[in-house]
């Protein structure tokens, strides 16, 4: 990774933020905030539901790698990309997603990086 991910970057005006408690149960809030926020798109059923598979499994492995604490989670669009990036507020163990969670990753998204207690991916949602 060039970079590490952060959950500041995107357009301010546009970017909607949610902040979780880092709990598996509520893994699903950020889930259905990203499938909220893509439907605005009017964007392909597979697409919508690739999106919601991934941004599970990424909001997911910051929760087992956070040590209590909250998740912040950013998300915005940008013409027919939406961005998800997220991070541990508070400690965090490095970790690292297993080769299922990358290949379910590779195969929903177009680009994601996992590192540092963080997260970011972008993926393009084809029209309906």
């Amino acid at each position: 990774m060039s970079e590490h991910p952060t959950a500041e970057s995107g357009p301010p005006e546009r970017t909607v933020g949610l902040e979780i408690p880092a709990e598996f149960r509520f893994v699903s809030m950020a889930r259905v905030a990203a499938a909220s926020l893509a439907a605005e798109l009017d964007p392909a059923i597979d697409d919508l539901e690739d999106l919601r598979v991934a941004v599970n499994e990424l909001v997911g492995i910051l929760v087992e790698a956070a040590k209590g604490g909250t998740i912040l989670i950013r998300m915005w669009i940008e013409e027919r990309t939406i961005h998800v990036s997220g991070r541990c507020l508070g400690e965090w163990a490095p970790t690292e997603p297993d080769q299922l969670a990358r290949r379910i990753l590779d195969a929903t998204v177009d680009h994601h990086e996992i590192g540092d207690g963080a997260f970011r991916m972008l993926t393009h949602l084809s029209a309906e």
